[in-house]
């Protein structure tokens, strides 16, 4: 064990049965020069508990004795080794406790996701070499039969234009802390505009692919135009994608800097996007891949317009293919995994 960890990097964290993040779900698995430590977490909370507050810290703490570079995914990691740390930060918080361990000796790089990130990220006050990877995307996963068939099911009318959502649960404002970042999980926004846009375009109709909140189910059951799919397995994902005529993204909060996977999920489907004008849609607008809306009134227009122009839908969406290439998951853990291999042999 001694010999091997000398020459590799270790990787250890917590893995939910049902749901992880999605960057590291498929950038961990691709890191061939990574000894990958994962501590299943299981439905039961307090085994659950148990293995995320106790097994994952003391199962950290051993292998930063036993390698000489550990790769770590959640930045609290740091303060638990001594042994040299990259750390990967694709949600930052920008908290005095995050930007503290940002700091420490120990870590021979962070890793974010874009520019302004990283910009961000030094003006807080990390002194520590920051790099920048971003955001990825596993294109190609997606059968086209299995596209049709989800499509009769859930739109059995071929006339429907299908306007898409997904993320992990969804819920009305109210029903979220006020002032969390929770927030950007709210669907009031997009469920007027859906409403406003209706009265003009019948046609559309709203696929929440997630977990609804109470309130959100009883909505949908008094407006048969809003279909609940519910969860569904990142392998099954890219095929509910891309059976959407139109991505929307009608998060307003701002997430200072950071990138969105679900945008690019869109593009390398080859749906074009209408969105609140927000940082993550910059990406979109320069590909040419989709709408940004100031308010609730020119998303419901952008819907309206990009509903009845399927022209308009496939150009945009071939540019946002385009876009997305470069994004590829396959390329994109070639480049982290020749970082990882030069901060293993260089000091800091």
């Amino acid at each position: 064990m001694m010999d091997r960890a000398k020459n590799r990097i270790a990787w250890a964290g917590g893995w939910h049965y049902a749901h992880n993040n999605q960057r590291y779900e498929e950038l961990i698995p691709r890191l061939s020069n990574v000894d990958r430590y994962y501590v299943h977490l299981p439905r039961f909370w307090l085994l659950r508990g148990i293995r995320r507050r106790i097994w994952l810290p003391l199962l950290v703490r051993w292998l930063g004795t036993r390698y000489p570079l550990l790769f770590c995914t959640d930045w609290r990691q740091i303060r638990m080794v001594r042994a040299r740390v990259v750390c990967d930060l694709d949600d930052p918080v920008f908290s005095v406790e995050e930007i503290s361990a940002l700091n420490l000796p120990n870590v021979a790089a962070v890793v974010t996701t874009t520019e302004l990130v990283r910009k961000n990220l030094q003006e807080a006050g990390v002194r520590s070499p920051i790099e920048v990877i971003p955001q990825g995307v596993a294109i190609g996963r997606v059968d086209p039969d299995r596209v049709r068939a989800i499509r009769r099911q859930y739109s059995p009318d071929p006339d429907e234009v299908v306007v898409g959502l997904h993320q992990p649960h969804f819920d009305f404002a109210s029903e979220l802390p006020v002032g969390s970042v929770e927030q950007m999980y709210a669907v009031d926004n997009l469920l007027d505009a859906m409403m406003g846009a209706r009265e003009e375009n019948p046609r559309l109709v709203l696929w929440l692919v997630g977990r609804p909140s109470p309130k959100v189910s009883d909505f949908a059951a008094g407006h048969p135009w809003v279909r609940l799919i519910g969860y569904q397995p990142r392998v099954a994902l890219m095929e509910f994608v891309s059976a959407f005529n139109i991505g929307v993204y009608p998060r307003t909060l701002d997430l200072k800097g950071r990138s969105s996977v679900k945008l690019l999920e869109y593009m390398a489907c080859s749906v074009p996007v209408v969105g609140f004008d927000v940082v993550e849609m910059r990406e979109v607008v320069q590909a040419g891949a989709g709408i940004v809306a100031q308010d609730v009134a020119s998303f419901a227009a952008a819907l309206v317009s990009l509903g009845a122009n399927p022209q308009q839908r496939i150009r945009m969406g071939e540019l946002g293919k385009q876009a997305a290439v470069p994004n590829h998951w396959d390329l994109l853990s070639e480049r982290y995994g020749v970082l990882l291999e030069h901060w293993s042999r260089h000091e800091k």
